[in-house]
């Protein structure tokens, strides 16, 4: 039979077991005191609130009140408050401060006897509390440790204790369950209401209060909505009403009555390019009571349109900032002054920004669709007035066939007049940054045309056809036969 073998450990082989098992030991110790150091990474910090100095009744004590705050970890160990002169930095008195927990605080009132201060009159003292190994002297976590107060010896005899009894008997050694440090609040929460500071409130108390302020809130809330009713600005781009009469009397038939129907065909001061022989177009323009273009007028708003692809669903709206209707009518007081290239310099910048906000609510695929420019007049009645004129493309040129102011209704104080322009949109085989130069030189174009008083009058218009020079020769009389109705186009 053979016997079992035994095997031996060698004396390297043992060693290198009870090396290991010190090594395993040296890391689970490592371990446990990271844990610890962990457990303590975050140091306490204490912060001291403004104090408060109140006299005795007889004058010869001063009172400092102030609150102890632990802003940061529990407190292992006691530290000192310390009151020193801030001149000379004597020490006045050392009071034990116990450690604090965590958002813990607690209150302190220290008696200083008045005899034992050296100098008359206002004395500057300063309160250092826990500057010690955990939280040392000028280091960035101490910087709240210290406070400065004053004491008025010629005020602690006037005063005669009235000032500030509540706070010496306010029992040292106070702590909150919640405090804030800014507004120096402690607060405890009783089975009966809740304590802030040294006045306690009972639940009746607090709910009166709850309801004081729901009044309050519900109060503001309706006094700004009847601000905002009051004082609410009217939509910048009101509904346009024309301000011409309706007068049903007016045989369509005969030239008032074909007058009225034409005017309201009238979308700006400018004539289109002609599109076929023996077209007619009917303008209107704004004048003041001397014949100037757009003398005694405003713009009041201005606002771009574009109506998506589909018709009119839905359309693109920008309505242009107050800003930029301030600096148009700038321009368009300063316009009689202005030759035809100044005045396109002055509008080139207003021009940019004008289509920069035009095309910026704009999708790429709406790009082609004309865009529609409104702008909204406004005059005062007595000094504005508005002209008609209606023309005839024929033998190359535009001739007027006839001019006229409208009726006025019942417009009040102010004449209000709208014109609408049509520019193109992005034209085929046209980039998008050209389209967009494009664009702002249209509106340049437009406006400095709008604006440009130096322009052709109406005579001159029909400088090829001496017949009807003959006719405007008494001053633009109609160009029409009075007693033959049918001379003027029908609408």
């Amino acid at each position: 039979m053979k016997k079992p073998q035994h095997f031996r450990r060698s004396g390297k082989s043992a060693a290198f077991e009870r090396g290991a098992m010190a090594s395993f030991a040296l890391l689970i110790c490592l371990w446990l005191l990271s844990l610890v150091g962990s457990a303590q990474a975050t140091p306490r910090d204490y912060s001291i609130a403004p104090p408060r100095v109140t006299y005795s009744q007889d004058g010869a004590v001063a009172v400092v009140s102030f609150t102890i705050s632990n802003q940061g970890g529990d407190a292992s160990e006691p530290s000192q408050i310390v009151i020193s002169e801030y001149q000379t930095g004597r020490v006045q008195t050392i009071e034990p401060l116990p450690p604090l927990g965590a958002n813990q605080a607690q209150n302190f009132a220290i008696q200083l006897p008045l005899a034992d201060l050296n100098a008359d009159g206002i004395v500057s003292f300063k309160i250092e509390a826990g500057i010690d190994a955990f939280e040392l002297a000028n280091s960035p976590i101490a910087r709240d440790n210290s406070q400065l107060f004053h004491i008025d010896r010629s005020a602690a005899g006037a005063a005669e204790g009235s000032s500030g009894s509540s706070e010496a008997d306010r029992p040292a050694g106070a702590t909150y369950q919640v405090f804030i440090p800014i507004v120096n609040w402690g607060i405890n929460f009783l089975d009966d209401g809740i304590q802030l500071n040294d006045n306690r409130y009972s639940g009746g108390d607090i709910l009166r209060l709850l309801g004081l302020l729901a009044v309050a809130l519900f109060c503001l809330w309706l006094l700004s909505l009847i601000l905002r009713l009051i004082f609410r600005r009217p939509p910048r781009f009101d509904v346009w009403q024309p301000p011409y009469a309706v007068n049903n009397w007016h045989d369509p038939n005969s030239a008032p009555g074909r007058r009225q129907s034409w005017q309201f065909h009238a979308q700006n001061s400018i004539l289109a390019k002609p599109s076929a022989p023996d077209q007619v177009a009917v303008v209107k323009r704004l004048l003041d009571k001397r014949g100037l273009i757009l003398g005694s007028w405003k713009v009041k708003a201005m606002r771009t349109v574009q109506y998506d692809i589909y018709g009119r669903i839905n359309r693109t709206e920008v309505l242009m900032p107050r800003k930029m209707i301030n600096q148009l009518n700038r321009v368009l007081r300063r316009a009689p002054n202005y030759a035809n290239h100044e005045l396109q310099k002055a509008i080139s910048p207003i021009a940019k920004r004008l289509s920069k906000y035009a095309l910026a609510p704009v999708e790429k695929q709406n790009l082609m669709l004309p865009l529609a420019l409104d702008i909204r007049f406004e005059g005062i009645t007595e000094e504005v007035r508005i002209q008609f004129e209606l023309y005839q493309f024929r033998e190359g040129a535009w001739h007027l066939i006839d001019q006229w102011e409208p009726e006025f209704g019942q417009v009040g104080e102010h004449v209000p007049e709208h014109f609408t322009f049509t520019l193109n949109g992005q034209l085929s085989g046209e980039s998008k940054g050209e389209y967009k130069t494009r664009l702002r030189d249209d509106f340049i174009q437009l406006l400095a045309g709008l604006f440009y008083h130096q322009q052709i009058e109406p005579s001159a218009a029909l400088a090829g056809d001496p017949a009807s020079q003959k006719d405007l020769a008494d001053g633009g009389e109609a160009l029409y036969d009075e007693t033959d109705p049918s001379s003027i186009p029908s609408r």
